[in-house]
């Protein structure tokens, strides 16, 4: 379900397919009604709702014509956005746009008002009809419901291209998916540990399962593999995490077994795609805010004031990402480990965060500030552990800083900044 899921939310027809098809079927019935099951109906709707032939022809053409421009323009304004995404923000956050449920339904009305109003003017024919209808109406209703929804979507438009605002959705995201892996986790079965779980030497035999393809993992069905092991007296260990990219020489599972034969498709329980997806990925829903924080602090743009927002948002998905811990999550079955799955430790989650904005910001001391804050706030809604590693990443960003170029007043400041860190 997971991966059908997956699928319809990356799909940008999707959402225009299904309200196209909800027209074609409108038509139909508005059509149904017009031309055989009128005199049925007729009690039921009022006069003034009903127009001649010949009207209906004027203002569904009217309507059809003005709908594909609004559709056309609709679809112009969305590149334009895509390049603003691209160029000033980041490629990643393209999709947050382009499958945001708002933008493709827009689309899809439009698209889904011309296929009423151009099907209904098809069959508006005097030879067939000879008395009023109730099309134009229909489609008038229609296109006030697209005129709704445009001026609706030129405020989403507005809104998507602030960055504040994007940033703000990057952030809702990530805690979405942090969220969703912590309830996981509440489940008594399932467990986060430093080491990989021992589990009975009878499992002797091992059957290693490489990718089918290509890719970055997008997707890993790990209560399909609990079931699977379970049903079968498996261990399953997951040897990449969410988000590697493997190849089909990569070694995705290992299947430990008492039998003599061993067949699994892997890819009814973990996805290959051409790139990243933020479904279960925390750390790529991170970096597409390294990403703009990047993009802000590069010669061209130069704007450091947006990757001090970003670094500033970074600190909420962090903490909550540093209390899931540990490198292996296990899934147990009557206390017997089944299925392990591997995951980001704090230091390497803080390492990709942080790595790439220490090096290009190495010679902006508003950049520097900005990660010491946040490696403060982590620090004081962390644990013992967590702390360690903010310290020793906290050093790590200082060594690689340019500090020749540091003022009297600069280097108080990071001083006082590097004393409250290590104070906590």
């Amino acid at each position: 379900m997971k991966k059908i899921l997956l699928h319809i939310k990356e799909s940008i027809w999707f959402i225009p397919g299904t309200y196209s098809v909800l027209s074609f079927l409108l038509a139909v019935v508005v059509i149904l009604i017009d031309t055989v099951y009128y005199d049925e109906v007729q009690r039921y709707i009022p006069s003034f709702l009903t127009t001649t032939v010949d009207l209906a022809q004027t203002t569904l053409a009217s309507l059809s014509a003005a709908l594909l421009t609004m559709t056309t323009i609709t679809f112009s304004t969305i590149m334009v956005v895509l390049t603003t995404y691209s160029s000033q923000f980041s490629p990643r956050t393209l999709k947050n746009f382009t499958t945001n449920p708002t933008t493709m339904r827009v689309l899809g009305i439009f698209m889904g008002g011309f296929v009423y109003s151009i099907l209904s003017l098809l069959f508006m024919r005097k030879e067939l009809i000879d008395h009023e209808v109730i099309s134009a109406t229909v489609g008038v209703i229609t296109a006030f419901v697209c005129l709704a929804f445009f001026a609706f979507f030129l405020h989403r438009v507005a809104s998507s291209i602030q960055v504040s605002n994007l940033i703000k959705e990057l952030t809702d995201e990530s805690l979405e998916m942090v969220r969703e892996a912590k309830a996981a986790l509440d489940d008594d079965r399932n467990k986060v540990s430093e080491v990989k779980p021992q589990f009975s030497s009878s499992y002797a035999s091992v059957e290693e399962v490489t990718a089918t393809n290509y890719g970055y993992i997008k997707l890993i069905d790990y209560d399909g593999l609990l079931t699977l092991a379970i049903n079968n007296d498996y261990v399953i260990e997951v040897s990449e995490p969410i988000g590697s990219f493997v190849t089909p020489e990569s070694k995705i599972l290992s299947i430990y077994h008492k039998t003599e034969e061993v067949t699994v498709n892997i890819n009814q329980f973990i996805t290959v795609g051409d790139e990243r997806s933020s479904v279960q990925d925390i750390d790529f829903g991170i970096q597409k805010m390294v990403e703009i924080a990047l993009r802000a602090i590069s010669p061209g743009i130069n704007d450091p004031n947006t990757a001090i927002g970003c670094i500033d948002y970074l600190r909420v998905p962090l903490v909550e990402a540093y209390q899931l811990g540990g490198d292996f999550v296990t899934y147990y079955e009557d206390n017997k480990p089944r299925v392990i799955g591997t995951q980001k430790n704090v230091e390497e989650l803080l390492y990709s965060t942080f790595y790439q904005i220490s090096f290009y910001g190495r010679e902006d001391i508003s950049i520097l500030l900005a990660i010491f804050d946040t490696l403060i706030y982590i620090s004081e809604h962390s644990k013992d552990d967590v702390k360690k590693e903010v310290q020793k990443i906290s050093e790590y960003i200082m060594n690689r800083f340019d500090q020749n170029g540091l003022d009297v007043l600069d280097r108080k400041h990071v001083d006082a900044k590097r004393a409250k860190l290590l104070s906590i």
